[in-house]
C-alpha cells in the first residue's frame, strides 16, 4: 500500500518509506507517545492523480484533529550515517487537504536538488516518502540528544524554546540548554547551562527518563525531537541515530582498595596534590605507592594497626588516568583525620571544600563504610585515635624536630652505593619507608598538620589586624625550600667572575667541560656539589620515581644562575628576606600594642610559634624527598643490570615495570611473556594520560561535579580574574605563561601564571613580581614560599593560562585576590 498509518509501519521499512518514517515507527514500538499520522510512500515521481486523491482523503481525515504537518521521509535520511539535516522540506499548521498537497509536492522536489544530490553522493533524484502528522500546539518544544555528540560526557543534552520547535533547528533563536546525567543515587541530576525560563528542572528530568527509555528499547542512542502541549504531556516528534558523534571522555580508575564499600557513589579529588603531582606517575611508581608507600603512611596518620584489615580499608589514595586523587570516602572515614581534613579543606582549599560540602549535602558523598560489626570496631577505632593524637603531640620542639629531620635525611643520602648492593639488598631499599630508618622522617606527617594548625590560630587571632596578619609568615628563612633559593644567589655571586664563561657556553654538559678548565672555575664547581648535595634531591615532580633531579641535571639551577649573572637583581634573596623579616616583626609589635591587654600575651606566643613552626610545613617533604631519591637511585640501579641481562633495553624502562613484576624478576622469576610489548603499551598509555587529565573533582557515576567559582575565573563585567588570596601585595607588570619551570622562558619581573607550582617551581619565584596559579590554596607549597618571600600571589584562579596571554600587563592584588588586565 502507498500509504499507511504510521502505527502499522514496519521499523524495518526505511527503504520503502523513509528514515524519518520508520524513526517515528520505532518511537511507537517503544511506547512513546507520538501524534497522529500517516506516511506515504517515497518516490522521486510525480504522483498519479489516484494516490493523490487517496492522500487527500487521509488528510481531511487527520484534520478532524487538528491543523496538521507534511514532512519529507526520504530514503537514507536519519539514517545513522547521513541525516539530511536542513536540507529537506518540513510545512507546518497546514489546515486543508490542498495545501497539505501542495507541501507534499514541494517535499518530494526537495529531492531532486542539486544540493541534496550532492549530500546524498548521486546524480539522480532522492525517492522522498512523506509524514503527515497532527500538530501540537506547544508551549515548549526541543530537542534531546541522548548522548552528547560534542563528546564532552556521557550526558544527556537537551535544547528547548517557547513555542515550536522550528526556531530552534533553523537557529533562528537562541535555546536553553540543559544537561542531565543518571544519578548514582538514584533519578536524574538535571544542570543548567543557558536559563531562558521554557523549562523547570521536573519537565528536564522528564524528558531525560523517558528520551533514556526510549534509546534503550530502540537499542542505539539518539537525536529526538520532543514538545510539551498545554496539559504537560510530552510528545516526540522524531527519531534519528546520532551522526558524527565523538566518544566520551573514558577514565581509567585503580582502586587502592578494591572491595571497598563507598555507598552508591565514588567522589575524588586531587586538591593538594594537583600541585605536588600534577603529571601521571610512572607504573613503578604508583604500584610502589599502593604497595609499599600507602599502608606505611596510612599506619602513620591513621594510627591503625598494619595487621588490622581496617588499614587497607582507610586507603585514602586512588589512581585517576594516572594521577593521585584522595579518595573523599575514605578520607572522611579515617579517625580523628577524618574530622580534621574536612575543616583543614575549607581553609586550605576554600573552592574544594565548598564543593565538598555541598556533595554531603546532597548525599552523594559519603563516609565509607567500614567491614565488620560497627560495635567491634569502636575499641580499635578509639586506639587508633588516640595514638594519631599522641603523635601529632610529640611536635613540642620544633627545632629540634628540624634537627632530626636533617640528621636522618642526611643518613639515607649516605648509604652505601647503590652499585655495590646486591639485588636484594636493591629491592630491600626500595622498602626504606617502612623500616625503622625512616621513622622520624614519618613523624613529618605529623609535623606538617601541626604546622597548618598553628598558622590557622594565629591567622584568626591577627584577623583584626590586616597588616600583621598578611605579613605573619613573611621573612622567615628557615623553610628549606627558601634555603634553595638563597643558594641559587650564592652560585649565582659566586660566578660573577665567570660571566664571560656562562655568556659563551648554552648547554649544560659545554659549561661544565669549560668550567673545569678556567681559572676558578673548579672552586665553583665544588660549590655547585655543595648546593646539590643539599639540594640536588629536588626537582619537578619529585615524588615519582621516574622523574629526573637536579643532581642528575642540574641545568634548572644553572639558568638560573644564568638569568641573574645577565639581569642582576638590585636586592639579594637574603636582604630580601631580613628587610621582610623586619617589617614582620614591626607590624606584629604595631598590632600587639593596640590589642586589649588580655589579648597581648596570646598574640605575641602565636607569632613567636608560627616563626618557629612553619619551616616545619616544608621541612618534612624537602628531607622525605631524601628517601624517594633513594629509592630511584636503587630502581635504576636494577634496571641497569636487567640491561645487561637482556630482559630491559635501557635503565629507564624499569619505571614502566610494576613494584610486584619488579619483585618477582629480582627473585629469579623468568620475564613475563612479551615484556617489550607491555612496556611499549604502558609508555602509550602514559602519554595518552598526560593528554587527557580528568577533571580536579570526579563521581563514579559519572555525573559532572561543577566546582563553585565565586573565588576563581573571569568577571563578565570587566575581565577581572578572581582567586583565592594567598599572599598579599600589590604588583604590575607582563604576563609569562609557564608549561614547565624553564628559566629561559621568563624574565626579570614577569608576572608569572601556570596551572600548578611544586616545589620544583619554586626558584623562579624570586625573579618573578607575582605568581598567578589556577589551582592551589592558602596553605599549598608554593603558597608557604610566596608568602615568606612576599611575593604577590594569587591561587585557584580557574582558566588562567588561557584568559591571559605573554606580555599582556596586568595588576595582581595579593589580598584582594584579584588578577587585573590594564
Amino acid at each position: 500500500m502507498s500509504i499507511l498509518p504510521l502505527e502499522e509501519l514496519s521499523v524495518q521499512g526505511e527503504s520503502a518509506f523513509g528514515g524519518k518514517a520508520c524513526g517515528l515507527a520505532r518511537l511507537i514500538a517503544a511506547g512513546a507517545s507520538v501524534p497522529a499520522g500517516f506516511a506515504v510512500r517515497a518516490t522521486a515521481s510525480e504522483w498519479s492523480a489516484e494516490l493523490r486523491g487517496e492522500f487527500e482523503k487521509s488528510v481531511a481525515d487527520l484534520l478532524r484533529l487538528g491543523p496538521v504537518a507534511v514532512r519529507s521521509s526520504a530514503v537514507g535520511e536519519d539514517s545513522a550515517t547521513r541525516s539530511f539535516a536542513g536540507l529537506l522540506e518540513t510545512i507546518l499548521d497546514l489546515s486543508t487537504p490542498a495545501a497539505a498537497l501542495g507541501a507534499a509536492t514541494r517535499c518530494i522536489q526537495a529531492g531532486r536538488s542539486q544540493r541534496v544530490r550532492e549530500y546524498a553522493g548521486s546524480e539522480t533524484p532522492l525517492a522522498v516518502g512523506i509524514v503527515v502528522q497532527t500538530m501540537v500546539s506547544a508551549r515548549a518544544a526541543g530537542v534531546c540528544f541522548t548522548r552528547d555528540p560534542s563528546g564532552r560526557d556521557g550526558g544527556l543534552v537537551i535544547e528547548a524554546v517557547v513555542g515550536l520547535g522550528d526556531k530552534l533547528v533553523s537557529g533562528a533563536e537562541t535555546p536553553e540548554r540543559w544537561r542531565a546525567y543518571r544519578s548514582g543515587l538514584g533519578g536524574w541530576e538535571c544542570l543548567p547551562e543557558e536559563r531562558r525560563g521554557v523549562l523547570c528542572g521536573d519537565d528536564v528530568e522528564s524528558i531525560s527518563a523517558e528520551a533514556d527509555r526510549i534509546a534503550t528499547a530502540i537499542g542505539y542512542p539518539l537525536d529526538l525531537e520532543w514538545a510539551f502541549d498545554p496539559t504537560g504531556t510530552l510528545w516526540w516528534l522524531q527519531a534519528r541515530p546520532i551522526t558524527a558523534a565523538r566518544p566520551a571522555p573514558s577514565y581509567m580508575i585503580q582502586r587502592s582498595c578494591q572491595d571497598a564499600n563507598d555507598g552508591p557513589v565514588t567522589v575524588w579529588s586531587n586538591w593538594n596534590v594537583r600541585e605536588t603531582l600534577p603529571d601521571p606517575m610512572y607504573p613503578l611508581t604508583w604500584t610502589y605507592w599502593r604497595d609499599v608507600l600507602l599502608p606505611v603512611i596510612t599506619h602513620q596518620v591513621t594510627g591503625i594497626p598494619r595487621s588490622s584489615e581496617l588499614l587497607r580499608q582507610h586507603y585514602g589514595l586512588d589512581l585517576i588516568n594516572g594521577r593521585i586523587y584522595f579518595n573523599m570516602n575514605a578520607l572522611l572515614a579515617a579517625p580523628l583525620l577524618g574530622r580534621l581534613s574536612k575543616r583543614m579543606l575549607a581553609i586550605m582549599d576554600s573552592r574544594t571544600g565548598a564543593t565538598m560540602d555541598r556533595l554531603l549535602a546532597a548525599g552523594a558523598l559519603r563516609r565509607r563504610r567500614l567491614a565488620g560489626s560497627h560495635v567491634l570496631l569502636i575499641p580499635e577505632l578509639l586506639k587508633a585515635t588516640l595514638l594519631s593524637l599522641l603523635r601529632m603531640a610529640t611536635v613540642v620542639r620544633p627545632r629540634h624536630a628540624l634537627a632530626v629531620l636533617e640528621q636522618d635525611a642526611v643518613a639515607v643520602d649516605r648509604r652505601p652505593d647503590v652499585r655495590r648492593l646486591s639485588k636484594y639488598e636493591l629491592l630491600h631499599e626500595m622498602q626504606l619507608w617502612g623500616r625503622p630508618e625512616c621513622r622520624r622522617l614519618l613523624a613529618g606527617l605529623q609535623m606538617e598538620a601541626v604546622a597548618g594548625i598553628i598558622y590557622f590560630a594565629a591567622a584568626r587571632m591577627y584577623r583584626a589586624y590586616p597588616e600583621a596578619w598578611q605579613k605573619l609568615t613573611t621573612g622567615i628563612s628557615a623553610n628549606p625550600t627558601t634555603q634553595i633559593s638563597l643558594g641559587v644567589d650564592a652560585l649565582a655571586d659566586a660566578a660573577i667572575p665567570l660571566f664571560v664563561v656562562f655568556r659563551e657556553t648554552r648547554t649544560t654538559p659545554e659549561l661544565m667541560r669549560r668550567l673545569e678548565v678556567e681559572p676558578g672555575g673548579p672552586q665553583w664547581l665544588a660549590q655547585l656539589r655543595e648546593f646539590l648535595s643539599r639540594f640536588g634531591h629536588r626537582g619537578p615532580m619529585e615524588f615519582d620515581l621516574g622523574a629526573s633531579r637536579w643532581a642528575e641535571d642540574p641545568t634548572m639551577i644553572i639558568e638560573l644562575v644564568r638569568m641573574q649573572l645577565e639581569t642582576p637583581r638590585a636586592e639579594s634573596v637574603a636582604a630580601r628576606m631580613e628587610r621582610l623579616g623586619a617589617a614582620r616583626r614591626r607590624a606584629v609589635e604595631q598590632a600587639v600594642s593596640t590589642a586589649p591587654l588580655w589579648r597581648r600575651p596570646i598574640m605575641r606566643a602565636l607569632a613567636c610559634l608560627v616563626e618557629l613552626y612553619m619551616p616545619l610545613r616544608e621541612a618534612p617533604k624537602h628531607y622525605g624527598v631524601f628517601v624517594f631519591r633513594r629509592i630511584r637511585l636503587a630502581a635504576l640501579e636494577l634496571g641497569r643490570r636487567f640491561c645487561q641481562n637482556a630482559v630491559l633495553a635501557t635503565p629507564e624502562e624499569v619505571f614502566f615495570i610494576e613494584y610486584r613484576e619488579l619483585e618477582a624478576l629480582v627473585e629469579g622469576q623468568s620475564p613475563p611473556p612479551g615484556l617489550q610489548d607491555l612496556i611499549h603499551v604502558r609508555r602509550d598509555q602514559l602519554d595518552r594520560f598526560r593528554r587527557e587529565p580528568a577533571p580536579d573533582v570526579l563521581r563514579s557515576d559519572g555525573v559532572p561535579v561543577v566546582e563553585d567559582r565565586a573565588g576563581g575565573g573571569s568577571s563578565s563585567l570587566d575581565g577581572v580574574l578572581h582567586g583565592t588570596p594567598v599572599s598579599a601585595g600589590v604588583a604590575t607588570g607582563p604576563v609569562r605563561v609557564l608549561s614547565e619551570p624553564d628559566p629561559r622562558a621568563m624574565a626579570e619581573g614577569d608576572i608569572i601564571v601556570m596551572k600548578f607550582a611544586d616545589p620544583g617551581w619554586t626558584p623562579l619565584f624570586p625573579r618573578s613580581r607575582a605568581v598567578v596559579m589556577e589551582v592551589g590554596g592558602l596553605m599549598c607549597h608554593a603558597a608557604v614560599v610566596a608568602r615568606e618571600m612576599g611575593i604577590p600571589a594569587v591561587f585557584g584562579v580557574a582558566g588562567a593560562t588561557s584568559a591571559l596571554a605573554d606580555g599582556q600587563v596586568v595588576r595582581v592584588d595579593g589580598a584582594a585576590g584579584t588578577v587585573t588586565p590594564l
